[in-house]
C-alpha cells in the first residue's frame, strides 16, 4: 500500500455535490469508450487512437487527465502485456493489423475528480467484431473479466481489506488459468486521491474497501505465455444499502 486517503479526502468526495462530479468524470470515460470504437480498424496507431480519445474526452467536458501525462493507455498487438506507470507509457505507431486486439485505459478529469475506464477491443477481418466472434481465446478473457467484477461485486464488504479483496480475485484467476500482469501486482486502485498516494488492491494492502470513498477494479490478466491480454476496468462504491455498486 502506497498511501491512503485522509478523512477530509474522504468526506469531500462523499459529499453529493463532488460525487456527482465523479459521475460525470465516469460518464465522460464510459462514452469515450463507446465512440472510439468507430476509430478501431486496420491501419491505425495507438497514437492514433491516444489522440481520438483525448478528442472525444475534450468534447465531452473533462477539464484534464489525472494520470501523469497519459490521458489515454492505449495498447495492441505485441504491446498487449505491457504494464507500465503513465509516465513512463509511450503510445506505439504500429498499424493495426486486421485480426487485432487493443485494449483502451482512459483517465478523463473534470474539476480535479477523476474517471477511470478500461475495455478491451476485437478486430476480425478488418471489422470491429465481440469477443465471441474474434475467437475462442478472446472469448475466454473476456468471460474471465466479466467472472471477476461478478465475484467483487458479490463478495466485497465494507470491513473487507484490500488484501483480502484481492485473494479473492486471484484465486478465481488462477482457478482460470489467468495470471496478474500490473507491474504493481495490483487489481485496482482508489480514486481521488494524489495520484502519488493510492491505496492499492493489492497482497499487502490491510486498510478496509470503506476506508476510500471509490475504488477502481481493473484486472490486465493473460494466460501465462500467451498474447492476448485483457482489461476491463470499472470505479464502485458502496451505497446507502452498504452493498458494492458501480458509480
Amino acid at each position: 500500500m502506497l498511501g491512503t486517503f485522509a478523512d477530509e479526502d474522504t468526506a469531500l468526495i462523499s459529499s453529493t455535490a463532488a460525487l456527482e462530479i465523479y459521475r460525470r468524470a465516469q460518464a465522460v470515460a464510459r462514452l469515450a469508450l463507446e465512440e472510439i470504437q468507430a476509430e478501431i480498424r486496420p491501419g491505425v496507431t495507438e497514437r492514433d487512437l491516444a489522440s481520438a480519445c483525448i478528442r472525444i474526452m475534450d468534447a465531452s467536458g473533462s477539464t484534464g487527465y489525472w494520470w501523469y501525462s497519459t490521458p489515454a493507455y492505449v495498447l495492441a498487438g505485441d504491446r498487449l502485456r505491457l504494464s507500465v506507470e503513465g509516465n513512463a507509457y509511450v503510445p506505439a505507431e504500429l498499424p493495426l493489423a486486421e485480426d487485432d486486439m487493443v485494449t483502451i485505459d482512459i483517465h478523463p478529469e473534470i474539476d480535479g475528480c477523476w474517471g477511470d475506464c478500461a475495455r478491451s477491443f476485437f478486430l476480425r477481418g478488418g471489422r470491429l467484431v465481440d469477443a465471441k466472434e474474434a475467437g475462442a481465446a478472446q472469448a475466454e478473457g473476456i468471460v474471465a473479466e466479466a467472472a471477476v467484477h461478478a465475484l467483487v461485486t458479490d463478495a466485497a464488504r465494507p470491513d473487507m481489506t484490500f488484501r483480502e479483496l484481492h485473494a479473492l480475485i486471484e484465486q478465481e484467476l488462477i482457478l482460470r488459468g489467468f495470471e496478474n500482469l500490473d507491474f504493481l501486482g495490483n487489481f485496482g486502485h482508489s480514486i481521488g486521491a494524489d495520484v502519488r498516494n493510492r491505496t492499492f488492491l493489492d497482497a499487502h494492502c490491510d486498510a478496509q474497501l470503506d476506508s476510500v470513498p471509490l475504488f477502481t477494479v481493473e484486472p490486465h490478466i493473460a494466460k501465462p505465455g500467451e498474447r492476448l491480454a485483457f482489461k476491463h476496468e470499472e470505479v464502485y462504491r458502496f451505497g446507502e444499502s452498504r452493498r458494492l455498486e458501480l458509480l
